[in-house]
């Protein structure tokens, strides 16, 4: 499990939360079902080691503290969402879920792949529809990732979300018929042979002389 430290902040708008981006802090937030919102800030130096370690399937361990730093609560929670400038990409809000026990939460798994498909081998090749799954479970169940054995699948072979194998009590939100990875056919060009024009034109009189022939004995 990762662990983050952050601060209560009192929510000011606009001008506050560029204070705090200036001063190398991001604004946040903490919420839940059973939990009251907690507008907070984090370092952006501490925020970025542990951004490149975690999914939204991660628990992580929040510290927050006063302004004197003085730990006033701990939570388990999921990094919900991230907001990025347009421009820059930097990020300039996160959120934090925390989940309540017997609440049944939902979150998106990321999918990975194992093996290479025959049909691979006879030139197709893999399309991955959908990076991650979106699914219902309860908060201490949630996989870490969906694995898909794809070593199997021949040339025009798909992965529905019917097919996909999750741990029980894991609900998976898509349609049964959602395609999630395939193995698609290379697209070729089948050229017909086709009869001369010349050759067509001289078998067409030959078969009427004989009719001719026929009618005259």
């Amino acid at each position: 499990m990762a662990s983050l430290e952050v601060k209560v902040r009192e929510p000011k708008g606009k001008r506050t939360a560029r204070r705090l981006r200036k001063a190398g802090e991001i604004p946040g937030i903490v919420y839940g079902p059973a939990t009251q919102p907690v507008p907070v800030s984090i370092k952006r130096s501490s925020f970025e080691k542990v951004f490149h370690t975690v999914t939204e399937t991660t628990p992580i361990q929040l510290v927050i503290k006063d302004d004197s730093g003085n730990v006033i609560d701990e939570k388990t929670v999921f990094l919900k969402m991230i907001q990025r400038d347009k421009v820059t990409e930097e990020v300039v809000h996160v959120d934090f879920y925390e989940p309540s026990k017997g609440h049944r939460m939902r979150i998106n798994v990321p999918v990975k792949t194992v093996g290479k498909p025959v049909g691979v081998e006879k030139g197709g090749f893999l399309e991955i529809y959908h990076e991650e799954i979106p699914v219902e479970t309860d908060p201490d169940n949630i996989p870490k990732e969906i694995e898909i054995d794809v070593s199997s699948l021949d040339l025009g072979d798909v992965v529905y979300a019917k097919d996909l194998k999750l741990p029980e009590g894991v609900k998976c939100l898509f349609e049964d018929e959602e395609a999630v990875v395939a193995v698609l056919v290379p697209k070729e060009i089948s050229v017909e042979e086709e009869v001369p024009a010349e050759e067509e034109e001289t078998a067409e009189p030959e078969v009427i002389k004989r009719k001719e022939e026929e009618e005259e004995e």
